[in-house]
């Protein structure tokens, strides 16, 4: 039995199709893909974790390792979109890959020194399975077959390069990846003209990137709670947390009430931004959550962490540069005047990131929380009226 008709059966192998070619059904996403979003939100909270290492450094490791955590993510997502033909199959390969995906968080915290290697592995084995998925592609569907057989080989040059790293010592390993990754990531910009004869199912994809952040929000409120059951209730470690939850309260609304269902619907050049921003966006509000946790211990009283304020500025500023080039993709697009105000408010966090130095992180929470609170207030005064969030 498989989504759809609880009551009916269906053959166990079923060849994938081009689902963008059904627009009038209501496209959702399935347990499956649920199941599978999980995974990667563990491996955004235990794998790229900057406990461990709170400093300038740590922070642009974080981003670098977030890379090919949030590209492998997107390529499973755009596959299901395209293709998810829910039979046993796809099943048992998706599962394998949550299992790549699983090995590849383990290797993470050590993935820049003694650990490349795993990490190297682990991905390896993330990117082979998204191949052979496309092989499935090519020998079943003709209309996507050239799209299929450009990712096939492109993403088969980039594994090359994975495995050469293997078998070499940083930095070289790192240039290895570099290269790897580039080619993966620019691979959709050469397939545009292909993408156009293979069309996305445009309701599936801001649902899917609505829901991963939606759960990466959801890291926030986890932080407050772990937080606070790691230090004694003070009023410090209890402002703190107040001002984190207020902050990812508000990057929730802010978010879901701009998200337009009908952006990638648009066109290919809408679809990409769309895709790519997403990027600092989720990788901006996985750190926020960090360092609200990491606000609450300083603010309880651990020494260590004090002076990391910047970890939650930094992100927001991240998120807004995300949202904003989101937004260019949303008519009228240059000129919408939202556009700018993420934009200042990204501005005005990496400003005041000298000053929280010094600052007690509560304090930075909560100018956080007011940054992120004062843009949206503008930008609902602005519509004039409420957007329902459930757009």
């Amino acid at each position: 039995m498989f989504a759809g008709d609880p009551l009916a059966a269906r053959p166990l192998i079923v060849p994938p199709r081009l689902r963008g070619i059904e627009p009038d059904r209501d496209r959702r996403a399935t347990w499956l893909e649920l199941f599978f979003d999980l995974v990667f939100v563990v491996a955004i909270a235990i794998g790229l974790n900057l406990d461990h290492d709170p400093t300038v450094g740590g922070f642009l490791q974080y981003l670098a390792l977030f890379v090919p955590v949030w590209w492998a993510w997107a390529g499973f997502t755009y596959y299901a979109n395209r293709f998810d033909s829910d039979d046993v199959v796809y099943r048992l390969t998706v599962l394998i890959g949550m299992f790549a995906v699983a090995a590849l968080a383990v290797a993470t915290n050590g993935a820049i020194d003694e650990g490349g290697a795993q990490f190297a592995a682990s991905y390896l084995a993330v990117r082979l399975i998204i191949i052979a998925l496309y092989v499935r592609v090519i020998r079943h569907v003709e209309v996507a077959r050239p799209l299929a057989k450009l990712f096939t080989s492109r993403f088969s040059l980039a594994v090359v390069f994975w495995v050469a790293s293997l078998f070499v010592e940083p930095p070289w390993r790192w240039w290895l990846w570099a290269i790897a990754l580039a080619l993966e990531l620019t691979t959709p910009l050469f397939a545009r003209r292909l993408m156009s004869a293979t069309p996305l199912h445009p309701g599936h994809i801001p649902e899917r990137f609505g829901l991963l952040t939606i759960i990466v929000l959801g890291e926030s409120v986890v932080a407050v709670v772990l937080g606070v059951h790691d230090v004694s209730w003070e009023l410090g470690s209890a402002l703190a947390a107040a001002g984190g939850f207020v902050a990812a309260a508000a990057l929730w609304w802010l978010y879901f009430e701009s998200l337009d269902s009908s952006m990638v619907a648009r066109g290919v050049a809408a679809g990409l931004t769309f895709t790519y921003a997403h990027f600092p966006l989720v990788a901006g509000l996985a750190a926020v959550g960090v360092g609200v946790k990491l606000a609450i211990l300083s603010a309880g009283g651990d020494k260590h962490f004090d002076g990391t304020g910047w970890i939650m500025l930094a992100g927001l500023a991240l998120a807004m540069l995300g949202m904003a080039v989101i937004q260019l993709a949303t008519p009228p697009t240059l000129f919408d005047i939202e556009v700018w105000l993420r934009l200042g408010t990204a501005a005005a966090a990496l400003i005041l990131i000298p000053f929280s130095l010094e600052l007690p992180t509560a304090v930075v929470a909560w100018i956080v929380a007011a940054l992120v609170v004062g843009q949206l207030v503008y930008e609902l005064a602005l519509t004039g009226e409420r957007r329902p969030v459930s757009q």
